[in-house]
């Protein structure tokens, strides 16, 4: 997701680097989406913290204190975001899982037998025509099989 060059903004000293923390250093689009979901959660605890700071202090924190919030977001911090929005993205699949699941078997067995009939109707027939052939060629070059009809006539005691 990272195009390799940052934007001028990105070195500034008030610059906050979670969301490349979160989102930018995802592997592929599976972690992306939970560094999304993280980056979401995290945004959420930085509002509940200036709401707080505004209850508290009745101003807006300072440039120093949104500073001071973001070096806060240690490793273990930012894991628990991550973990945070595993769990969320496993219980939204979940229970998209369970609201499919009657769709989802009954098109799987919807005309079940003549789903599956005709194909294996084609491949016997053509494992017939392969076994023919292979028959009729042996055939055609003088090889015998070892079973004749002949001798398959039952014997008289």
């Amino acid at each position: 997701m990272s195009t390799g060059r940052q934007p001028e903004a990105l070195d500034s000293e008030d610059y906050n680097l979670v969301f490349e923390q979160l989102v930018d250093e995802a592997d592929d689009g599976e972690s992306a989406l939970v560094g999304l979901v993280a980056y979401g959660l995290y945004k959420s605890a930085k509002r509940e913290w200036i709401l707080d700071h505004i209850g508290e202090t009745g101003r807006p924190p300072s440039t120093e204190d949104l500073r001071k919030y973001a070096k806060m977001q240690t490793d273990t911090a930012l894991n628990g975001y991550r973990a945070q929005a595993n769990d969320i993205l496993a219980s939204y699949a979940d229970s998209f899982m369970q609201i499919e699941r009657p769709r989802i078997l009954t098109e799987a067995l919807r005309g079940g037998f003549w789903r599956a009939f005709w194909p294996s109707l084609v491949a016997s027939f053509a494992f017939a025509a392969i076994i023919l052939i292979l028959v009729g060629v042996a055939a055609l070059q003088g090889t015998d099989f070892p079973i004749s009809f002949q001798d398959a006539t039952p014997r008289t005691p």
